[in-house]
């Protein structure tokens, strides 16, 4: 017999979920947090409402790492960051075209991602696998819009 409880989903405004979060890492001095992803902005490997991220604390930024921040006023983003230029960090969805890019100061950062579950399956990103993605991705940026274009129609076809 199975006395677990079902999942009960909610939604909240992003600004009291952001909020919540960092109330979690800095009052309860939780270690983590995850919760499922909501938007378009991190395809391919990313899906709205199905996939998980597991956050922490945010961690010293670099490049290609993936960070949820608030890049201004209630506005937030589970993006990878593409620049760092002194204390202004620079992000962009994974699904996002070259001209869709956030820019913010370090002290707007909420968490680090250190896994996702996709399809059930959880993957670090300090993984191998992980890595090898995040540079692959990183260099065809220039080849984003047709890789993701391909995408697009493959996903269309089926889903139909």
């Amino acid at each position: 017999m199975n006395n677990e409880q079902p999942i009960r989903r909610i939604h909240v405004s992003n600004a009291l979920f952001m909020q919540e979060i960092r109330r979690m890492f800095n009052d309860e001095g939780r270690k983590s947090v995850t919760f499922t992803v909501r938007g378009f902005s991190m395809r391919p490997f990313l899906e709205n409402g199905r996939d998980k991220v597991v956050i922490t604390p945010p961690q010293e930024p670099q490049i290609g790492q993936v960070v949820l921040a608030e890049y201004a006023p209630k506005r937030y983003a589970l993006h990878r960051i593409i620049a760092i230029d002194g204390n202004t960090i620079t992000m962009q969805g994974d699904g996002n075209r070259l001209s869709q890019t956030e820019s913010f100061p370090a002290e707007k950062l909420i968490g680090t991602a250190v896994a996702f579950i996709r399809k059930g399956k959880r993957v670090n990103t300090d993984s191998k696998r992980w890595l090898r993605y995040s540079k692959f991705w990183m260099r065809c940026r220039r080849m984003r819009n047709t890789l993701l274009l391909i995408y697009r129609i493959k996903y269309k076809i089926f889903k139909s």
